[in-house]
């Protein structure tokens, strides 16, 4: 009699088990995802709370926040934004000097070498160097 029972005891518990009733099982599943839903609304509840504590700055503090969503530096609205943040026009590259000669107004290519003057081309190159050269009379 004891061996009929144990039978019938196995083959519903199979039975159950392969519906998906198994009763220990889904107790554990089901308290598993009570405790992840808990965990989750608890972070939720954090999250505001971090949320509405990072509005709240004090006068003089200055907050660096670093998230998944990127990173963030907050200033009060008492203190405003330093100047680093003022737009700026922008100055680069600076404008191109000039050639050397007087009557060019071209923008400089090459520097001589020897007197480092800004030239945009050999016939301003000639034109500097004939009026350096001093007149010799023999």
């Amino acid at each position: 009699m004891q061996v009929e029972k144990a039978a019938r005891e196995s083959e519903a518990e199979a039975i159950r088990k392969i519906l998906g009733q198994d009763s220990s099982r889904k107790k554990r599943e089901d308290k598993i995802k009570k405790r992840q839903e808990e965990l989750a609304t608890g972070n939720q509840l954090r999250s505001i709370e971090k949320a509405a504590n990072a509005m709240i700055i004090t006068s003089n503090s200055v907050r660096w926040v670093m998230g998944p969503s990127g990173t963030f530096v907050i200033f009060p609205n008492e203190m405003g934004l330093p100047s680093i943040f003022d737009p700026k026009p922008c100055s680069y590259p600076p404008p191109r000097e000039k050639c050397a000669r007087a009557s060019c107004t071209n923008p400089y290519k090459y520097r001589d070498s020897k007197s480092k003057l800004p030239l945009c081309s050999l016939q301003c190159y000639k034109a500097i160097h004939e009026q350096r050269q001093p007149v010799t009379a023999c």
